[in-house]
């Protein structure tokens, strides 16, 4: 026989502590993740492209373990290509705004204040979908893990996007210090 509850105790949900643990942990990694956005970094074109693809692994992984008891798709879930999509434009114009410098001879990035806006644009559109699809039924796209995924097509594309922009900047600066012949 269940102890007896007080009048205004909550029930306590099985799971639930370690589902709001998993919670409260992705989104500090991912609040660490943001801020080092803001943060010179050196722009080693071989290690950039190793942070999206891990978080994007991770996401696979923990929606496979969140929904281990099985789900079935529905025609709300189309709302996840919604989300990449857009999450996708805000990488894209994440790495549009991203600010490079030198530092020696080694190339540096950084997003810049727009970023903040951008990121906030993020959370909406994450909300947004989130809400959306509870209230339209939706079984994977409510899903919380769901979110490392869309972190890490958004990281993905604007590491693309500032990839891009720095072979433009390194073959600029080979093409400066090529002696050239008279």
């Amino acid at each position: 026989m269940p102890p007896p509850r007080h009048r205004h105790q909550l029930p306590v949900l099985p799971g639930l502590p370690y589902q709001i643990a998993d919670d409260v942990i992705i989104t500090v990694g991912i609040a660490v993740l943001i801020v080092r956005q803001f943060i010179c970094r050196s722009a080693e074109l071989n290690r950039m492209l190793r942070m999206p693809a891990v978080v994007i692994a991770a996401g696979i992984v923990y929606l496979a373990f969140e929904l281990r008891g099985g789900f079935h798709w529905v025609a709300a879930d189309w709302l996840i290509v919604a989300e990449l999509g857009l999450v996708a434009v805000t990488g894209a114009a994440m790495g549009y705004v991203t600010h490079f410098r030198r530092a020696g001879r080694q190339l540096q990035y950084r997003l810049t204040g727009v970023g903040v806006i951008l990121w906030a644009v993020f959370v909406v559109i994450r909300l947004g979908n989130f809400v959306l699809a509870n209230l339209l039924g939706a079984n994977l796209a409510e899903a919380t893990g769901l979110i490392l995924p869309s972190f890490g097509v958004n990281r993905l594309v604007a590491i693309a996007v500032v990839r891009r922009r720095a072979e433009a900047l390194i073959s600029e600066d080979a093409a400066e210090t090529t002696p050239r012949r008279i």
